[in-house]
């Protein structure tokens, strides 16, 4: 279902790099993270990826070589007058913009990363839309909350659970733009390799001396629920480059079981053929946590604890090469191994 929206307001002109000052503390933060594979049959170089992701006038292409290829596009707003939800219950109007910024990760890996940090608005009153295109992807609360000290649970559980027909949805914006993406004319539709398409819906929260904290959920087979807890406001950019990371490294694991579960019932040559590409093109890309602020460098070492991310990774390349070994030996003496695989 799609939120009522008014299509990026701030085409007119070029959104301020930071938030306007005076911003009150946010409540929450929501976020939505699709991730693919870029359709391409190359690595994207570095004037490629400007070309691709140059999209907004007056802004420049963010891009950093080490530790792997890292690119942002520049911000691109939504206006939102919608509803929010608060426990499982009831809503809260909200009012102001959604950003939106493509991810391309060593040139392959795209993402569309959408959020928006909720605030309580200073007026119980709608303001015109120049107050809001001031604070890129900031949505204020225009009207009573039932509770503000529980604002960041209530309005996480709201996110988290079915949308209304007048809530914010994200994945809808998100999902909008991707297509965008994945349809440019720069882009020549042929993928080394066949990959879905994930989602991570994420919250990142204020928690004081309770942060900072994360739990991931799998909520089925290309969906994920992530919650961050920071220290204090400051954390919070921190935490969307933290989500960005999970969901790409989430997104190559899903890629790698898919792709050893394609393999199975081929003979030797063609599991070579489909197995090899994930050694080409993505196996040099895992590299959880080096890509993020410092700060956040503590919730991928929980994460890692709680979910064996890289253990489960090792396992799987370690297979992967086994596989092709093996096919390659049988292949190679003209033989298939008994039983299958």
């Amino acid at each position: 279902m799609t939120s009522p929206e008014v299509d990026n307001p701030a085409r007119t002109a070029s959104p301020p790099r930071r938030a306007a000052s005076g911003t009150p503390t946010p409540l929450v933060v929501l976020g939505e993270i699709r991730t693919c594979l870029l359709p391409h049959s190359v690595t994207m170089d570095g004037r490629a990826t400007d070309d691709l992701l140059a999209t907004v006038a007056g802004e420049t292409v963010r891009r950093r070589e080490r530790p792997g290829q890292l690119a942002f596009s520049p911000r691109r707003a939504t206006g939102v007058d919608c509803h929010v939800g608060w426990g499982a219950t009831t809503t809260a109007r909200v009012v102001g913009t959604v950003e939106s910024t493509v991810v391309l990760v060593g040139g392959r890996l795209a993402q569309l990363s959408s959020h928006t940090t909720v605030v309580q608005a200073d007026q119980k009153v709608r303001r015109p839309w120049s107050h809001y295109v001031g604070r890129v992807g900031v949505t204020e609360v225009i009207s009573e909350l039932p509770d503000r000290a529980v604002a960041d649970k209530e309005l996480a559980a709201g996110y988290f659970a079915p949308p209304g027909p007048k809530t914010l949805d994200l994945a809808s914006i998100c999902a909008r733009h991707l297509d965008d993406l994945r349809s440019s004319s720069l882009l020549d539709q042929r993928p080394p390799l066949r990959a879905p398409t994930t989602r991570l819906r994420w919250t990142a929260s204020i928690g004081g001396s309770a942060g900072p904290a994360v739990s991931l959920r799998l909520e089925d087979e290309r969906s994920r629920a992530l919650r961050v807890t920071v220290r204090e406001a400051a954390d919070l950019p921190d935490a969307v480059r933290f989500c960005q990371d999970v969901a790409a490294h989430d997104w190559l694991l899903t890629v790698i079981d898919a792709t050893v579960r394609a393999a199975e019932g081929f003979g030797d040559g063609q599991q070579v053929a489909v197995l090899a590409p994930v050694f080409e093109h993505l196996a040099h890309l895992w590299m959880p946590g080096a890509q993020v602020p410092t700060a956040m460098r503590a919730l991928w070492r929980n994460l890692q604890a709680a979910a064996n991310f890289s253990k489960q990774w090792t396992a799987r390349i370690e297979q992967v090469q086994r596989r092709i070994e093996v096919a390659t030996y049988y292949a190679a003496r003209g033989e298939n191994p008994a039983g299958g695989w």
